[in-house]
Formats: structure tokens, sequence, C-alpha cells
């Protein structure tokens, strides 16, 4: 983060707490508490009458583990080459660095004085862009992480987690055209069948106990979708146009939660029947 300001106490007085951290290093002060320093910057800052904000306030994150385990020479390296990136010549110019450690997140304030010995303004046009670019740089150069590559890593997980998506919901559409190429005679054959193959069925109830759809449940990855999200062919009011109804009387496209449960239940004890039956007449062959 960088932005150019007016500097007065207020943002001294924050920076240098000696509750939030300690004193890194600076170049071109003497003063001790932050009034003294900020008087020592406006000898300088008067040789300038036209500009308004005259001071730096910066501050350079390291990646949250790695910047506990930095030392503070690394930290000063860290800091002036930040500082460089930014036209800040670290030697020539009136600066002072706090490193706040309060937070398990280290990182540290610099507090610049943008005026020069010749009264010329150091530049601060887009400064917060040229900042975000020179501590991704300072990170690279020294082998650490980056703000961006921590970015860009977002990204590109939630974009794999949307091929993973895509995949998924492919699979499920594919296993339902090969359910449906085996004519279930029902809803109860076509639930059953698709378990048997890895997606489970899960009804809807909306807050009038019915049931209003369904989800698609993959159950070698855990996720679930609507079933119109993965096609519109695959809905449960689609399939039963389709032909396929329920052949339980207990169950129909808009009975009570109740009796959504009880099919639910009375499936799934079916199920774990004919896997047991399964089971046992292949113990017996063998």
């Amino acid at each position: 983060m960088a932005q150019s300001c007016k500097g007065g106490a207020a943002l001294a007085n924050y920076i240098m707490q000696d509750k939030k951290g300690y004193e890194l290093f600076r170049n071109g002060i003497c003063g001790e508490t932050p009034s003294q320093i900020l008087s020592e910057m406006k000898i300088i800052q008067n040789l300038n009458q036209n500009a308004q904000n005259k001071t730096f306030s910066l501050v350079l994150s390291p990646d949250k583990t790695q910047g506990q385990k930095l030392s503070d020479k690394e930290l000063r390296k860290i800091t002036r080459d930040f500082m460089k990136k930014l036209s800040i010549e670290p030697e020539k110019q009136q600066f002072v660095a706090f490193v706040h450690t309060e937070k398990s997140h280290k990182h540290i304030h610099i507090i610049v004085n943008r005026v020069q010995d010749d009264g010329k303004l150091l530049s601060d046009h887009f400064i917060g862009k040229k900042a975000q670019w020179a501590a991704h740089k300072v990170a690279i150069e020294n082998g650490l992480i980056s703000a961006k590559e921590l970015l860009i890593d977002k990204l590109r997980s939630i974009d794999q987690g949307k091929d993973l998506d895509r995949t998924v919901k492919n699979e499920i559409l594919r296993k339902h055209d090969f359910v449906m190429n085996h004519h279930p005679k029902s809803m109860e054959s076509y639930m059953k069948k698709m378990e048997e193959i890895g997606v489970k069925i899960i009804p809807t109830i909306n807050k009038q106990g019915q049931i209003q759809g369904h989800r698609m449940s993959d159950l070698a990855t855990g996720k679930d979708f609507k079933a119109s999200d993965v096609h519109r062919s695959v809905g449960l009011k689609k399939l039963m146009e389709n032909g396929l109804p329920f052949i339980d009387a207990n169950l129909s496209f808009t009975k009570p939660l109740e009796s959504a449960q009880n099919l639910a239940l009375k499936i799934s004890r079916e199920i774990v029947t004919e896997i047991a039956k399964d089971q046992f007449s292949q113990n017996l062959r063998h």
C-alpha cells in the first residue's frame, strides 16, 4: 500500500507506537518521538510551499508465514529494495521504517519525506499501483511469495474448481443418459440405478413440505448440484413428463415432506437389501 498524504501527528503516532512493534531503521532523522521526527521533516518540507501532500505513507507486507521468519537484516533489505523501485533513494531521503508485530501478520510501515533537499517533490503519480508492482518484484527477487502470486493462485484454484464442476456435471449427465437408455419404469427405479452407478438423487423440499425438485450428488467427489444446473433434461418435472412416475402412492411431485422421507427410507432399505443379496451370492460362488 502507498499514498501521499499531509503526514500529520495522527499517522506518526499510530505507526510509531511501541506496543505495536519496533523501529527497523531510518535515514536523515535524529528525533526520538513522532513529533520530533515530523518537525525535522518539516524543515525540508518548508522548501516547497506549493504542495499539499508532502509525505509518503508506505506499507510493505511479506507473506504471513514467511514474514515471521525474516530477520531484521532481511526486512531492511526488502524495504530498501521496495523504496528504490518507487524511485525513493533510502540513502538520500528522510524516512523512518517501523515493524508492526502486534498481529500475526508482520508488516512494515514507512513514513517518507516526499520533499527532496532541492525542494522538488518525489512523484506520486499512480503511487498505489506502482507500490503493488514494486512489492511483487521485490518478493520475486528475494525468493518470497508475493500478494499477486497468492491472488493468481486463488484465481487458478477457482478456475480449477469450475473445471472440476463442469467435469462432474458432464459425468452425471452421462450416467443419466446411460440409465435412461435402459428404460427405467419409474422414478424409484431411476433413483436406484443412478445410485448404483455413483449418483444419489436427493429430493428438494419446499417450506410447505412439498417436493419441488431434486439435487444430484456425485458420490465419488462429494459434489452435488441442482438437477437444472446439470442439464434441463434431468429435472424431476421433466423426468416425470417423459414417463417416469412414482409408483409408490406415498410419494408424488407434490406430496409432503414426511412422505418423501418415508420413501427415501424405503428406497435406502431396498438398496441395502439388494447390496446384501449381491454380496451373499458372491460369497456363495466363492
